[in-house]
């Protein structure tokens, strides 16, 4: 198992994420960081990737694992302006399988 990190950069009129895709296998964890004191919240479009529709920052910033495999966008949504939004991507793959 894995621990993946994606940092987060939220400005008052933009977000940029990093890596903008990330694939992982359903066996590895995800923690989204942020790069400043600027709060989101990270939003899919059902609850099938983790569980839950939205992750709000205090959940996103603690190490989440996948509950589906598949593509999913979601969008990073800033706390202070929710106008102010970003859609990368995470692929949750199979878990290695062997020795």
């Amino acid at each position: 198992m894995a621990t993946h990190r994606i940092s987060v950069t939220v400005e008052s009129n933009s977000i940029s994420v990093s890596p903008e895709t990330l694939e992982m296998t359903s066996a590895d964890e995800v923690q989204w960081s942020g790069t400043n004191a600027r709060a989101f919240s990270i939003v899919f479009d059902d609850d099938k990737a983790f569980g839950r529709r939205e992750l709000d920052h205090a959940v996103a910033t603690t190490k989440q694992r996948a509950k589906a495999r598949g593509r999913f966008k979601y969008t990073v949504v800033s706390m202070e302006d929710r106008k102010v939004m970003l859609d990368p991507v995470i692929i949750i793959g199979d878990p290695p399988t062997g020795p």
